[in-house]
């Protein structure tokens, strides 16, 4: 493990007082300040969220609807009535002609609590009837609550945006991004992004004979440099090498850019459908970002040590929000009662 830098004055200030942010099953120690902005989040499918009443649900699912029939015109939609919980509507439809054939019947639910509208999209699987689609549908539309920006809840399940969804089960899929800006450094941005089930499709010796060693943030940027060999961008390498956020054996790698950009990147290649271990686990941190592009503020607010020293800290505070299988002691925030380890789906528990 790298040594981490000292803190300097102004960033120990601004860790003076923290807070607790979570976003899926993970939870991230940030300054006071510091605000959570929301990118993709898939529980096991696509999870969205608007503001909006049910005038507003409504007029949404017109539209979508809408939309739908301008991609296809064959559009089929099977199902368009009250959904499966109070305050809900939902949606089935064949996208097309052909979809029937192919399998592809999907199922759109909107879900009204207050002055929020959340869209839980879904599918109906391989081998599974449209009654069985519709009750686990159902049963994700019934997990979903409130949750205001501040909670972290301490039960199992997801955080999403506004939102938590409770459950025991870890089989599905799941993705989510997030990311953090703090008003004091407007051009610093830190983000995370996880994929729970990325290269499911490979069986266990594929994936760590042929894919794995490939898919190595170090491995990554040995092959660009081979490919672009002179033309390869000039840059400083801060510190690069192997690096642990706390059970995962990641490797990092710190670089200022010719003019001037932090541009730091640290990746897990874990195991496909392993919770405690997601295939695709990363956090990004650049400097000189102005109107969401990288490098466009005059310069960086951070010196190379400042920078170094707050990506160590950020890192350090990034965790399971409670507890999951196979994550040992110390890998989450809350306590967490009992796993039923009968709704665990990964490969070490198949090996």
């Amino acid at each position: 493990m790298p040594e981490p830098i000292q803190l300097s004055p102004r960033l120990s200030q601004l860790f003076s007082k923290t807070k607790l942010v979570c976003f899926g099953r993970y939870a991230l120690e940030i300054p006071v300040e510091a605000q959570l902005i929301w990118g993709r989040t898939s529980f096991p499918s696509d999870v969205e969220v608007f503001a909006g009443g049910l005038n507003e649900d409504k007029e949404r699912i017109e539209d979508d609807i809408e939309k739908l029939k301008e991609d296809d015109k064959t559009l089929d939609i099977r199902y368009n009535r009250a959904g499966p919980i109070e305050n809900s509507w939902q949606i089935r439809y064949y996208p097309g002609k052909n979809a029937k054939s192919e399998g592809l019947y999907f199922f759109n639910t909107y879900i009204n609590k207050g002055q929020l509208t959340f869209i839980l999209g879904g599918a109906i699987e391989e081998n599974e009837t449209e009654e069985i689609a519709a009750s686990r549908e159902a049963m994700r539309a019934k997990s979903l609550r409130l949750r205001t920006p501040d909670e972290v809840p301490t039960e199992p399940g997801y955080c999403i945006e506004h939102g938590f969804m409770t459950g025991t089960s870890y089989k599905d899929q799941e993705m989510i991004s997030a990311g953090i800006t703090f008003p004091s450094l407007p051009d610093v941005s830190f983000s995370v992004s996880s994929n729970k089930n990325a290269y499911s499709d490979y069986t266990p010796d594929e994936f760590e004979k042929i894919q794995r060693p490939k898919l190595s943030l170090l491995a990554r940027i040995k092959e660009a440099q081979d490919d672009q060999g002179i033309h390869y961008p000039s840059r400083t390498v801060l510190r690069e090498g192997k690096r642990d956020v706390q059970h995962w054996h990641g490797e990092e790698s710190l670089i200022r850019r010719k003019d001037g950009t932090h541009d730091f990147e640290w990746a897990l290649v874990g195991t496909p459908r392993d919770v405690a271990n997601p295939s695709e686990f990363s956090a990004q941190m650049f400097t000189k970002v102005k109107h969401n592009t990288v490098g466009a503020a005059k310069s960086s607010s951070l010196s190379d040590d400042e920078a170094v020293a707050l990506w160590d800290k950020l890192l350090s505070g990034l965790k399971f929000r409670v507890r999951v299988p196979n994550a040992p002691e110390g890998s989450y925030f809350l306590p967490q009662g009992r796993i039923d380890t009968n709704n665990v789906d990964n490969e070490q528990d198949r090996r």
